[in-house]
């Protein structure tokens, strides 16, 4: 690892709470990967999502290289560079989008297992060193965890291993959750992973499903815990086509989870990102205005005593819009606790995320309802009509600051009928607004008469034709291949190559 100096003992703090957090994510991932038979993509799914909320990265990848090139690879974001000629490469360099690439290589000794790398919005006085110092330690702390994987599966040299994981495409089922069998990582978070399960029952495999499950360093956090478990229970009790279904949640071994429905399709902000610009007025609204049926059922949930339990969401945002390729756009994570259990390292020269989607009053920490939601849905309709977000500035603090200050102005690509509704919405005053979703999304159709589903449909499966067969392969997963018991922990040889 390259030295560097610290210029304060706060920098110094940071980057060794940094490395701690580092070596003991790593570690429980992997232990974690082995008790449950996990493979080894559902692991690096997890350690290069959390190392880059760590030092607040906006995308990252994993590729591992066996003897006859990329066998394994995971990519998280949009990195702005070709993952294959950039996974050779080592050391900070400046992308065409303004952000910083940090890559380290993979090594054991003179054995190359491939290259890892994170991107970074930042000025980086320094060229970078202090980050930079802090990606090889996490690259130091794959490796190794990596090679400890490989230590417990059947093959001869390491890199012969890593072939091994390159067998075919067939996704293959590969350990257990409770009575769901994995079958591949779908995405993680600040506090859970996401994998595509199917359930066994009695009368066999049943169906696909979404499995929520905590990550493995954070089961120890009481707090972490209860906001997991009762996102569950409020799930169980919402019931609407335009909200994401929770079937059941559970415990074992250790490991919490939450079985919901798996949604074919994709998120709003990714489609748009495909898209590389607005959509048209007709199904702009027709996203949004399913968004707040589902949301209206959510704000009108009443508790067991008759009561309104009050929710609001909090987060909403193009990622948790997800467009079907059947046209039924669906409302992600009603109901979570939005507690930040993942410590980051603050460096020199590093942007945080910017609250892009907030209602003025969420800016300033004071208490919210369902009009705050209505807000935030307004900015993702701003966004989705005209390709830009309203109110994004350099910084988190212009940003929260033009939330509460500035006035937007009708762009021309917006009917007037439309900006009427639109800019009632953003209304910096909560009674200024809607009073409901419901009321919300009539207007909006008034105003604009919404696409039809299978308008939908055939934009998301036009865009997305991959994800559409890499679903239908997913159905079609077969068993999975008996597993060996090695020194008590639990191993399957073997895998396949991970998707992007």
């Amino acid at each position: 690892m390259s030295s560097v100096e610290f210029n304060s003992v706060e920098e110094e703090v940071a980057f060794l709470r940094g490395l701690t957090a580092v070596h003991k994510m790593a570690d429980d991932i992997l232990e974690d990967c082995l008790e449950r038979g996990l493979d080894l993509d559902t692991g690096l799914d997890v350690f290069l999502t959390q190392c880059a909320r760590l030092v607040h990265g906006d995308a990252g990848f994993v590729s591992l290289r066996g003897t006859r090139g990329p066998v394994l690879t995971r990519v998280m974001g949009e990195l702005g560079a070709d993952v294959f000629q950039v996974a050779h490469q080592q050391g900070p360099q400046r992308l065409a989008d303004g952000r910083m690439l940090f890559c380290a290589q993979l090594t054991l000794g003179r054995l190359n297992l491939g290259g890892m790398g994170l991107t970074l919005r930042g000025a980086f006085e320094d060229g970078g060193a202090l980050v930079m110092r802090l990606v090889e330690a996490i690259a130091e702390q794959l490796d190794s965890a990596v090679l400890g994987f490989l230590a417990l599966m059947d093959g001869r040299s390491a890199l012969e291993r890593l072939d091994e994981l390159d067998v075919d495409d067939t996704p293959l089922m590969r350990g257990r959750i409770g009575r769901y069998e994995v079958v591949t990582p779908l995405g993680t978070g600040g506090m859970a992973q996401v994998l595509v399960a199917r359930a066994r029952g009695p009368e066999g495999l049943g169906r696909l499903v979404a499995l929520k499950r905590i990550l493995p360093h954070l089961t120890s956090e009481p707090a972490i815990v209860q906001q997991f478990l009762d996102e569950a229970r409020i799930g169980l009790r919402l019931a609407h086509p335009n909200l994401v279904h929770v079937y059941d949640f559970g415990e074992a071994q250790g490991a919490y989870y939450i079985a919901m429905e798996l949604v074919r399709g994709v998120d709003l902000d990714r489609l748009l990102r495909v898209l590389k610009g607005p959509l048209e007025a007709p199904v702009a609204v027709a996203v949004v205005v399913q968004g707040l049926y589902g949301m209206h059922a959510a704000h009108s949930l009443l508790g067991e005593d008759g009561a309104s339990l009050n929710l609001v969401h909090r987060d909403l945002s193009p990622h948790n819009l997800m467009v079907g390729f059947d046209g039924r756009v669906k409302v992600l994570d009603f109901g979570v606790a939005k507690a930040r259990a993942q410590r980051t390292v603050t460096l020199p020269g590093i942007v945080k995320g910017k609250p892009l989607y907030m209602s003025p009053e969420q800016t300033q920490g004071k208490p919210l309802d369902a009009r705050s939601d209505l807000f935030a849905m307004g900015l993702i309709l701003h966004q989705a009509l005209t390709g830009t977000r309203a109110f994004e500035r350099p910084d988190e603090v212009a940003s929260m600051r033009a939330i509460c200050d500035e006035t937007l102005t009708r762009p021309p690509g917006i009917a007037q009928p439309l900006w009427r509704q639109l800019s009632r919405a953003l209304a910096k005053q909560p009674a200024e607004r809607f009073r409901t979703a419901q009321e919300m999304a009539e207007r909006l159709c008034e105003a604009c008469p919404p696409a039809r589903e299978a308008e939908l449909a055939r934009l998301a499966g036009q865009l997305f034709p991959e994800r559409v067969r890499e679903l239908g392969r997913l159905e079609r997963a077969v068993p999975a291949r008996p597993v060996t018991r090695t020194e008590g922990l639990v191993t399957r040889p073997g895998g396949r190559r991970a998707s992007r």
